[in-house]
């Protein structure tokens, strides 16, 4: 998506908020000055406050169960999530639109690194109230047109071997992992040549930190990565083979400092997500991921706005 495309769906979302009025976001646009769609601009998007994980949940428990952030006369959510846990435990819905969308955003993420219509992929992602989860990317790999294998969460050496026995009969191209229970796949892999497996693609979700990746016995394909926040987008940025990320085009993507003033390239601060076509947006949610703005054109060659991540 241009800048242009960018800023006219921005305008977009606005309009809506302001048509559709939320309890949340509707004071925050006013007190920056945003009126219409048409006040919207780089230099207004910056004046809106940062949205944190704190405001949301705070939100949530006193206007139960989903809070104000839903626009107005949106349709009814039709699947749910949850991020945290206890007193910090976030849901998350989505309408059958979002739902498409997220699907899409999944579709472009995915396809940038690598899946294409007919691969069987394999994943020991855990199941639909943990986001994203398996149930996320099982519609998205439908979406693409490839075949979905759920392994299970390998929560145990004993749920690896199983899983193992699934894998190479199947014989998937890629493999979705992410740290914990990936880690524990890994180690009890049979040793063995497996031709057929091309990729590696992990999940790291919001601040936490990766760990190095471990061995792949029997595996010289390629290892890249897909970024989630789940509180703004399970879709928002592929790794590239220069290891920046690329942020997919329904985001705005900004560097922040801690006030919220954004950071030109180069400069290490807060990423900030706006999220262009939710029917329960967030603008400007301060993920607590600390990165960069890398120059563009990105060396590996693609276009479009891409990070370092720390």
């Amino acid at each position: 998506m241009s800048a242009t495309a960018q800023h006219a769906a921005l305008t977009g979302l606005v309009t809506r908020i302001l048509g559709a009025p939320t309890g949340f976001y509707e004071p925050r646009l006013h007190h920056a000055g945003v009126r219409s769609g048409r006040d919207i601009a780089n230099e207004s998007l910056a004046r809106i406050s940062l949205t944190r994980r704190a405001d949301l949940v705070r939100d949530q428990l006193d206007h139960l169960p989903h809070g104000t952030r839903r626009l107005a006369g949106a349709d009814h959510p039709v699947r749910t999530g949850v991020t945290g846990s206890g007193d910090a435990l976030l849901v998350l819905a989505w309408t059958a639109a979002d739902l498409a969308r997220e699907r899409a955003a999944g579709a472009r993420v995915l396809g940038r690194l690598g899946i294409r219509a007919g691969m069987r992929v394999a994943n020991t992602l855990p199941g639909a109230l943990v986001t994203p989860g398996s149930l996320l990317l099982g519609d998205v790999i439908e979406e693409i047109g490839g075949l979905d294998v759920p392994l299970g969460a390998i929560d145990s050496d004993a749920a690896a071997k199983p899983a193992w026995e699934l894998i190479d009969r199947v014989q998937p191209e890629v493999l979705v992992l992410e740290a914990a229970t990936g880690a524990r796949l890994i180690a009890a892999a049979p040793v063995t040549r497996r031709e057929w497996w091309r990729g590696v693609i992990w999940l790291r979700r919001g601040a936490a930190a990766m760990p190095a990746p471990p061995e792949l016995p029997g595996f010289s394909g390629w290892q890249r990565t897909w970024f989630a926040v789940p509180e703004a987008s399970s879709f928002v940025a592929s790794s590239c083979s220069a290891g920046h990320f690329h942020v997919d085009e329904g985001l705005i993507a900004e560097v922040v400092d801690p006030s919220g003033a954004p950071l030109a390239g180069g400069h290490d601060g807060e990423l900030a997500l706006t999220t262009l076509d939710l029917d329960t947006p967030v603008l400007r949610y301060a993920t607590g991921v600390a990165a960069r703005i890398v120059a563009s054109p990105c060396s590996c060659g693609e276009s479009g706005s891409a990070l370092e991540l720390r």
